[in-house]
């Protein structure tokens, strides 16, 4: 059974440090091994500025038996995709930094033959949003939205 890890993210250091960090903390180097045990569904990275919705999202897909990274901002998003390489990703449209599209174009262009979904989530006008998604591996959801809202489009991509 894996150790149930805390990680105190300060400014000093880049998020790949806390993630390795994290690893050797609980020592669970593989990533593979979720809530009491049992094996993950999968990897989802979660880039949302407000803490308090990342922390329920974070929260609402680790009960749903998930492994999650959770990071502020599209520029701490694209540091911890190459550590902890989600199977799918929770963008907020509007972050500091750098944008929920701006990080799909990277992480397209990073990694093009993989096709990871993205679920976009903003509290805006979903005109932009329907537009970019109607072309891609993605969805939108439409802030506020519920745990249920969430787990159903998370599951419409990991099946």
């Amino acid at each position: 059974m894996a150790s149930q890890g805390v990680i105190f993210l300060t400014n000093f250091q880049p998020i790949s440090d806390h993630i390795l960090t994290f690893f050797r903390y609980t020592g669970n180097t593989s990533a593979q091994w979720g809530l009491k045990g049992w094996p993950k569904l999968a990897r989802i990275l979660v880039a949302e500025d407000d803490v308090v919705l990342l922390g329920a999202i974070r929260d609402t897909l680790e009960l749903d038996g998930h492994g999650v990274c959770g990071v502020t901002n599209g520029v701490q998003a694209m540091e911890a995709f190459s550590h902890f390489r989600p199977e799918l990703i929770v963008a907020d449209v509007i972050m500091p930094q750098m944008d929920g599209f701006e990080l799909y174009r990277r992480v397209r262009r990073q990694s093009p033959r993989m096709a990871i979904p993205f679920v976009f989530i903003s509290a805006r006008d979903a005109a932009q949003a329907v537009q970019h998604v109607a072309y891609t591996n993605s969805t939108y959801l439409r802030k506020p939205f519920g745990p249920k809202e969430l787990l159903e489009k998370v599951r419409k991509f990991l099946g």
